[in-house]
């Protein structure tokens, strides 16, 4: 004759208020699932189902913070097992000492105190497909698409130069110039000006420089 074992029984609700004896273990009728009893908590402990598990690995029934154990002590994935997407409702992530946000479509970069921060790459990507556009470095100097940079249709309303623009990058070379002056080539490389007064003409002398003098007929240089 086999032996049948049964083990008092309960709903969830008459668990509730029950507290069994230690090492007491009672059936739940209700989830139907386990509670084990030490004496003193009212309702016991109760036993997670396979079911359970499987909801906890989904993380669909999580209804607090997930917080690790210890500050900077564990990792989220591995290089053999990472997570494919992140999906985000705030806007905001933290790395470090620097926070990656985004407002009204725009991505910004910066550190705890608000000020951006350096953004380091080889290479910047705009656009997609053969009309994208690659900004880099080469040589310390900005390269689009891995040659020489060429702009077309700039508009700028104010372009301040640290330095004299000279005659070979199509500047004049002067910082300044004499009001009514004339510009001309004082050779192949720079530029110079003449300025006349009241009555003068000008006119090229011997030397093949421009001057302004009077209309006389008489010899200038």
């Amino acid at each position: 004759m086999s032996i049948e074992i049964k083990f008092r029984r309960g709903t969830s609700t008459e668990h509730n208020s029950f507290t069994g004896a230690n090492g007491e273990i009672t059936v739940d009728t209700t989830i139907k699932t386990l509670r084990v009893h030490d004496g003193v908590t009212a309702g016991g402990i109760r036993l997670a189902k396979f079911s359970d598990l499987s909801d906890a690995a989904n993380l669909e029934y999580v209804t607090t913070n997930i917080v690790p154990a210890s500050n900077v002590s564990l990792d989220l994935g591995t290089s053999e097992r990472a997570w494919r997407d992140l999906y985000l409702s705030g806007n905001t992530i933290t790395l470090g000492d620097s926070t990656i946000s985004t407002d009204a479509g725009s991505v910004s970069f910066q550190d705890t105190d608000g000020q951006q921060v350096q953004i380091s790459a080889s290479t910047v990507k705009l656009g997609s497909g053969n009309t994208a556009i690659i900004l880099g470095s080469s040589s310390g100097n900005l390269s689009i698409n891995g040659g020489d940079v060429t702009l077309a249709n700039v508009s700028i309303t104010n372009l301040v130069l640290e330095n004299v623009l000279g005659t070979q990058y199509g500047g004049t070379g002067l910082t300044s110039f004499t009001q009514n002056g004339v510009l001309f080539a004082s050779n192949s490389s720079v530029l110079g000006f003449v300025t006349g007064t009241s009555g003068k003409v000008m006119q090229v002398g011997s030397n093949g420089v421009p001057k302004f003098d009077d209309l006389d007929g008489g010899n200038f240089t």
